[in-house]
This record gives structure tokens, C-alpha cells and sequence, in this order.
């Protein structure tokens, strides 16, 4: 089981260097049935989290949230 789980964030993160320094969206899903929307630049990537660069704010997320659903990148 965790070697599957190290190849899914592998293949994210393989994914995810295609669109480095391209506009993205992200899709938080949290409590109580609320998401919050971000559109920024992928802007660094680091072995368990990435970087969104929104309105010169960064924020960052992890790569098990978005195995896990929790977090959806969309590449514009």
C-alpha cells in the first residue's frame, strides 16, 4: 500500500512539472461542505508540497490531499 501511494505522488508531481509556472486552478474542499476556489501560478514544487503564487500571495499544498480529493488542481 505505501509503495502505491509513493508511485500516485510521483505521477502527480510528474503531472504537475508539465504546467510549472502556468495559471492553475485549485479547488480546496474543507468543513462543512465548503470550497474555496484559487486561480494563481504554479510556482514551485518541493518534495511534499506546492506552491500557488495568487495576487502575489503564495500558497501552498500537499500532494496526498490531491491523491486524496481533498485538494483539485485544474490546469488552465
Amino acid at each position: 500500500m505505501k509503495g502505491e501511494l509513493v508511485l500516485n505522488i510521483e505521477v502527480v508531481k510528474e503531472q504537475m512539472r508539465k504546467h510549472l509556472n502556468e495559471k492553475i486552478e485549485v479547488s480546496v474542499f474543507g468543513l462543512r461542505n465548503k470550497t474555496e476556489y484559487f486561480i494563481g501560478t504554479l510556482s514551485k514544487m518541493y518534495p511534499y508540497i506546492f506552491t500557488v503564487l495568487v495576487n502575489d500571495t503564495e500558497k501552498s499544498f500537499n500532494y496526498v490531499d490531491v491523491i486524496t480529493g481533498e485538494v483539485q488542481v485544474k490546469y488552465l
